[in-house]
């Protein structure tokens, strides 16, 4: 079967937990660390230890079936072409010239355009650019033009990669990827809209920042998380109980999905308002306006205001996937009673609410809730009484509430935190499901 290859984002335990989440542990296999961070609980004596973090992940599935447009956790996706049993450059250049040589028979006529991205291997920018134009050399032989992108960095971005359409018919980003005692050899099929990312985020009408700017990709990523392995379909609902400005409901609906939010405040409600008409105006909506719809109060989506902690809603959706009450900013780490007073009024938010919708959704619901944890320093995190359970995965109390924590193969449960190094106030990603 032909596999893909996976490059993960900035957090990439969150990529692999959504691959896993969305494919299924069976099909996801991470490669080895190339920038292992030491455990915050080793010793100074042993700091030189490591935890692996994978950045590449192998799919056990054709690129064509990976959904990679919905992906909020990594950045690119490949075709696997070959695997080389070595990891000697001259050997691997050789083979990186068959595969080139072969390629560019099949492509149409024009001017190709190569680049390269390694992963694993230390090298000069110099020797890798040398590397490029050798190859070059060798497509000229051969009766092809071509044009190789210069390396600034081990790894092309994701606007050299677009602004040069190296996932082109004439183009091809060819990654070399160190994985033990071989060398995986992948091409480029799809990479990460920044364009489409920062329209969605920066172009809504309606942005506040005072109740945070969550990233569309983390939002993805929460409704990855929350909807598992189901297709996205418009009768299968997704609810937001805290909507905010709608971030999440707007990715949701992109997918594929039917939404549904609510809000304790109604200027929030309105935003979300203004924002999925904007959306569905802007990128087209999966739900097509009907042509009788010509009011304009025809919506797609339900919005409601109500507090969490109580509200009802009907009909109970299939999912839910929001960002919860995060608590108050910080600029800097809060005193031990300001901790307290936070952390427990955001705990009993949290706590309420779980109790709250318990009874309102079926058994086997899915929930994915971003909640707050606060940095001490970068790896070492605080978190929520609730999560705070004896094996440190909170599963004692979340219990009691009536749910089950969902558990990875590759990634644990307190894993699932998206934060800056210089981030005070993280988010934690709790996935759920209703016993």
């Amino acid at each position: 079967m032909e596999q893909s290859v996976i490059i993960l984002g900035r957090q990439p335990k969150l990529g692999i937990a959504e691959l896993e989440s969305l494919y299924g542990s069976e099909v996801v296999e991470p490669l080895a660390a190339f920038n292992p961070v030491p455990r915050a609980s080793f010793s100074v004596s042993s700091v030189s230890a490591a935890t692996p973090t994978p950045q590449v992940a192998l799919l056990h599935l054709p690129a064509a079936q990976v959904a990679f447009n919905r992906l909020g956790g990594s950045i690119k996706l490949a075709r696997l072409v070959t695997i080389l049993d070595t990891v000697n450059w001259p050997q691997i250049e050789s083979g990186l010239q068959k595969i080139i040589l072969q390629q560019s028979k099949d492509a149409p006529e024009g001017k190709l355009k190569l680049g390269f991205s390694l992963y694993g291997y230390d090298m000069s920018i110099a020797r890798l650019n040398a590397i490029g134009l050798n190859l070059k050399k060798s497509l000229r032989k051969a009766g092809r033009s071509a044009r190789v992108v210069p390396n600034k960095e081990l790894q092309l971005n994701s606007a050299q990669i677009l602004h040069n359409s190296l996932t082109g018919q004439l183009g091809g980003e060819y990654l070399v990827i160190k994985d033990g005692s071989r060398t995986i050899i992948a091409q480029t099929v799809a990479e990460q809209d920044i364009d489409a990312y920062a329209a969605r985020d920066q172009g809504r009408p309606k942005r506040d920042a005072r109740v945070g700017m969550l990233p569309p990709k983390l939002a993805q990523t929460i409704v990855n998380l929350a909807v598992g392995t189901t297709a996205p379909k418009e009768e299968l609902v997704v609810l937001d109980p805290f909507c905010g400005t709608g971030v999440v409901l707007q990715e949701a609906s992109l997918m594929g999905f039917g939404i549904y939010g609510s809000d304790l405040e109604k200027r929030m409600v309105e935003y979300t308002d203004k924002n999925l008409m904007w959306l569905q105006e802007s990128y087209g909506s999966p739900v097509d306006r009907p042509n009788k719809h010509t009011d304009p109060a025809w919506r797609y989506f339900t919005l409601e205001t109500g507090d969490a902690t109580s509200h009802r809603w009907q009909p109970a959706p299939q999912f839910v996937a929001c960002e919860g009450y995060l608590g108050q900013p910080f600029t800097g780490f809060p005193s031990p009673d300001k901790l307290v007073e936070v952390r427990g009024t955001c705990n009993l938010i949290l706590k309420k609410f779980l109790q709250n919708i318990a009874d309102q959704i079926a058994p086997g619901t899915r929930l994915c809730l971003a909640v707050p944890a606060w940095q001490q320093r970068p790896g070492s995190f605080t978190h929520l009484p609730l999560l705070d359970g004896t094996s440190r995965t909170g599963l004692d109390h979340l219990e009691e509430l009536g749910y089950n924590r969902v558990s990875f193969k590759y990634v644990e449960p307190v894993d699932l935190i998206y934060a800056r190094a210089d981030q005070i106030v993280a988010r934690e990603l709790l996935v759920l499901i209703k016993k």
